[in-house]
């Protein structure tokens, strides 16, 4: 959306009874020049949202409610009836829960930068698509005020498929192979989404390599860049804490000093990407708070080897504390890890580059750091890379094509050019799915998870021959190599292969 969306910050007026001076908070949205109100009784009345004025479905809220405020079903409920987009029009920050990480007497700075960064983040989501939410129970608690007012119905955000520019089921299918629920099934021209089994953890966004081609209502990629980017900017002290919104409520002690968090549907979304772009973009720590498996998407399986990665890569490159770095918070009987270290203590990496906006499309999330710091040698934990070692042995390559073809995010591409045609490789954009192994007729392509640092940032011709043409009418017939393995594989036919290099289809009459 770009900013073509302005959002209201909603604060509920009974924040003042949870420690914050509501009034205050209102003067420094006004200065920042961010839409604001207060709204009495936010939390306690259903049909607060009408208070906002002249409504449609492209307007936005941020709820800032009370720690024993709304769910974010019944948020997004309440939404609904009051005629916002039910998956995009309200989001909801616990502003007590939020702001809890770091000492009182700054609590309104942190305040402040959590909510300007979720009002960042809901400028820039995209409306929900016709076929991206369905009605069912809620997930979440549910209010007893709620309850007996019937507001029981939730409208849940399922994923999108086969958007903008998808390559399709045949080319592609990364978003079919990260579903946790098998939800996602290649049928068509696009993957298929089961929405009864879709759980919205949002993996699949992660998972694509194509800008918009995935979506899920109120969970765009394009507003968790925004957000994270305004946190950063806002506290360079502070550490940033994405957080599982199935995660306990409760502040946890083992992530100590200033932290801003920021909540995503389920840590499924996360990548390697997403810790390595925030310490770039200047923060000193990043720590990704679970909720085990209560969300059902096995996050914990999914992201540790991630986290793993990511503290090799850093310690590839010369930084001596990831762990302090880059943390995994789940509760307490699935995690015995207690950092003590402080982000205000850390300071910024010496590599960062805060000019740079931050990016969450994979592979170049991770690549962007990486190739700043480039060294010789592979990253030791490659289990939980987003980026693949691709080989090729390049004698046996006849410069088909296929593998350029197959690849989903161009990492291999064949230029054909009027004498001479090259197969071409950037190591940084491959995601290590396999396709190019499965499809090369010759079975000289190898691939190995991991990230093999000194080739990143470049560009490998990894084979190049001459493009025969036709002695009589100039047309093009092959490449050397293709003609060579051609006349490996025909029959001992000196009337064949004498004319194979000299002679296109037409002028040989066949």
């Amino acid at each position: 959306m770009s900013g073509s969306i302005v959002p209201t910050i909603a604060l509920c007026g009974r924040l003042d009874h949870h420690g914050f001076d509501v009034d205050r908070l209102l003067g420094l949205l006004a200065r920042r020049g961010v839409g604001h109100l207060a709204i009495d009784d936010l939390c306690r009345d259903p049909r607060a949202f009408h208070e906002l004025g002249e409504r449609d479905d492209e307007t936005r809220v941020v709820a800032a409610v009370c720690p024993d405020g709304p769910s974010h079903d019944e948020i997004r409920a309440r939404a609904r009836r009051a005629g916002l987009d039910p998956g995009t029009g309200a989001i909801r920050v616990d502003l007590s829960r939020a702001a809890s990480y770091g000492p009182p007497e700054d609590v309104e700075s942190r305040a402040l930068a959590i909510l300007l960064a979720a009002a960042a983040s809901r400028a820039e989501t995209s409306r929900s698509p016709a076929d991206g939410l369905r009605l069912g129970l809620p997930t979440s608690e549910v209010s007893r005020r709620s309850f007996f007012s019937l507001a029981r119905a939730s409208y849940v955000p399922v994923a999108v498929v086969g958007q903008g520019g998808c390559r399709g089921s045949a080319v592609c299918g990364l978003c079919v192979e990260a579903c946790p629920v098998d939800a996602i099934e290649p049928g068509g021209r696009v993957p298929r989404v089961d929405k009864a089994r879709c759980i919205g953890c949002a993996a699949c966004v992660t998972a694509c390599p194509v800008d918009d081609a995935v979506r899920l209502p109120g969970d765009d990629l394009a507003g968790f860049e925004v957000g994270l980017r305004t946190l950063v900017e806002e506290r360079t002290d502070a550490g940033v804490l994405v957080s599982c919104r199935s995660a306990p409520p409760t502040p946890d002690a083992r992530v100590p000093g200033t932290w801003l968090p920021i909540e995503v549907p389920c840590l499924s979304i996360v990548t390697p990407g997403w810790a390595l772009e925030v310490l770039r973009a200047g923060a000193p720590a990043v720590a990704f708070r679970g909720c085990g498996d209560r969300c059902g998407a096995g996050a914990p399986a999914r992201l540790t080897p991630r986290i793993g990665f990511v503290r090799s890569a850093l310690d590839a490159i010369g930084v001596t504390d990831p762990g302090d770095r880059v943390r995994l918070v789940l509760p307490p009987d699935e995690d015995a890890a207690d950092p003590t270290s402080r982000p205000e203590d850390l300071g910024s990496l010496p590599i960062a580059s805060p000019d740079l906006a931050i990016s969450l499309r994979e592979p170049a999330a991770s690549a962007t750091l990486l190739t700043r710091a480039r060294a010789q040698g592979k990253v030791a934990e490659a289990l939980g890379s987003p980026l693949g070692i691709v080989t090729v042995r390049a004698e046996g390559c006849t410069l088909c094509g296929l593998c350029a073809q197959a690849c989903p995010t161009g990492a291999f591409g064949l230029d054909e050019g009027p004498l001479s045609a090259s197969l071409d490789l950037v190591p940084e954009r491959c995601v290590g799915c396999g396709h190019c192994v499965t499809i090369c007729p010759e079975k000289v392509i190898d691939l190995e998870p991991g990230v093999d640092l000194g080739r990143l940032g470049g560009h490998e011709t990894i084979k190049r021959a001459a493009i025969a043409r036709c002695t009589r009418c100039g047309e093009p017939i092959a490449n050397a190599a293709m003609l060579e393995r051609i006349r490996a594989m025909l029959p001992d036919d000196p009337a064949v292969t004498s004319t194979i290099g000299e002679l296109c289809m037409n002028c040989r009459g066949y």
